[in-house]
Order: C-alpha cells, then sequence, then structure tokens
C-alpha cells in the first residue's frame, strides 16, 4: 500500500511496473518517497515563514498547504519527465530543472528552519535591536516637545527671578530703615525721624509690589506648569502609541536581517 502510494507519488506509470522486477519498483517508490517527503518539508517550511508573517496558524496552514502541493507537482512533473538517453548532456538537460528546484526548495525549506533552530538566539539579538529602537523612538520624539518644554521652563525660572530680585530688593530697604532706627546707618540718629519715615514708606511699597508680583508670577507659573504638563503627556501618548510598532518589529525579514 505504502509503495504503491510512492510509486504513484514518482509520477511512473504503474501498469508497466506491475510487470518489472521488485528492484526497479523499490527504485521508483524511492524517488516517490523523496518527492513526496520533499514536499512535506515544503509544507512545514512554508507554514512556518508565513507564521512569523501573520502569526495565524490558519493561514500558515493554508499557505503551507497549497505551497507543499505546488512543490509536489513541480517535483513530480519533473522527475516523471526525465527519460533516459543515449545523450549524456541530454540527460544533464533533462536533469536541469530538477536541480534548479532542488537549490531553490533547499534555501526555502533551510531558512524557516534555520530560523526555528536559533529562535532563541534571534529572539535575544531582536530584543537588543528593539531596546534600541525604543531609545531612538524616544530620543526623536522627544525632540519635537524638549525645546518647548526648556523654553517654558525658561519662562518659570525668569519669573522666580523676578521675584527673588524684588524680595532681596525689599529685604535690602528692611535694613536700611531698621539701620535708620537703630543710628547705625544715614543720619547716625538714634529714634523714628522722618528720614526713617521715608524709608519705611519706600520699604512698605515695595512689599506690597512684592506680594503682588509673588501672587501675579505663582498664577503664570501655575498656567506654564499646566502646560508643561501637558506636553509630557502628548510625549508619553506618543511613545506609548508608537511602542507597538517597535514591538512588532520580528516577522519574517527581521528575523532573517538577525
Amino acid at each position: 500500500m505504502i509503495q504503491r502510494f510512492f510509486l504513484l507519488c514518482s509520477g511512473a506509470d504503474t501498469q508497466i511496473l506491475e510487470d518489472c522486477s521488485p528492484g526497479e519498483r523499490t527504485k521508483y517508490a524511492g524517488i516517490g518517497a523523496t518527492v513526496f517527503f520533499t514536499a512535506v518539508m515544503a509544507f512545514l517550511a512554508g507554514g512556518y515563514a508565513l507564521y512569523t508573517v501573520f502569526d495565524s496558524v490558519w493561514i500558515a496552514l493554508g499557505f503551507g498547504l497549497v505551497w507543499g502541493l505546488l512543490i509536489f507537482n513541480l517535483d513530480r512533473y519533473i522527475v516523471s519527465t526525465i527519460k533516459k538517453s543515449d545523450n549524456k548532456w541530454s540527460e544533464i538537460w533533462q536533469a536541469t530543472p530538477r536541480f534548479i528546484l532542488a537549490v531553490i526548495i533547499a534555501v526555502v525549506i533551510a531558512k524557516p528552519l534555520e530560523l526555528k533552530i536559533f529562535e532563541k538566539e534571534i529572539d535575544r539579538v531582536l530584543l537588543e535591536q528593539k531596546n534600541d529602537f525604543t531609545l531612538a523612538n524616544k530620543d526623536q520624539i522627544a525632540q519635537q516637545y524638549s525645546p518647548v518644554i526648556g523654553n517654558l521652563e525658561s519662562e518659570i525660572q525668569v519669573l522666580k527671578d523676578e521675584v527673588d530680585s524684588k524680595e532681596t530688593e525689599t529685604n535690602e530697604l528692611y535694613e536700611t530703615y531698621i539701620a535708620e532706627a537703630e543710628g547705625r546707618k544715614g543720619t547716625m540718629l538714634v529714634g523714628k525721624g522722618p528720614v526713617y519715615s521715608e524709608k519705611r514708606q519706600k520699604h512698605d511699597a515695595y512689599l506690597a509690589e512684592l506680594s503682588e508680583l509673588k501672587s501675579t508670577n505663582k498664577e503664570k507659573i501655575a498656567a506654564i506648569e499646566t502646560q508643561i504638563q501637558g506636553l509630557e503627556s502628548e510625549y508619553g501618548q506618543a511613545v506609548e502609541n508608537s511602542q507597538p510598532i517597535i514591538d512588532g518589529f520580528d516577522g519574517l525579514m527581521a528575523r532573517i536581517n538577525a
């Protein structure tokens, strides 16, 4: 039964082989077995190759079956059309398509098997590449947001420096009118005279301006910080949206190049 199946795979005329010796039938059964198992390997290799692309068992099985049948019929046709001839070059010419097909099949079968055999090593290389892509992707996206965020942070610093400068001036005026009252500076007279009152009024005016400036700049800083938070949120969202593309970088071509 099995021999008859392999004879069918070889493309030989089974009626003629029935009248031939057992050795002749065995030879053609061996040819048929070679054709059959070549098709089986083509089915497995083609199915695995498509599985790495579409990540779907059914698509892989469907394509693998079609590819296996294609290789089976093509190989069977080539084998069955090779005829014995007295001319050696004629036989070589007839066998040339078989050699070419053998090379193609070898490549098609060997590459998916190679990918499967070295799957762990390939996964490690792909992981390193994904990490590099992730870092590079974050840097590229950051280039769109960092300048804007940097400018906003500079504005915040300017507002803070403005408050600090005003506070320093106010403190100096405070020290001035206190020193005037104690007689350490200015008129060098102890007590709260006209000069003291003038310096005190100037300090109080600066103190009121400082209070108003703090309130105003605090609101401005809060508004700018809200903008920064919004930009940082957009940056994080952009990174998150692009990450699945990087995570999906494990297709057939990526694995071959790895």
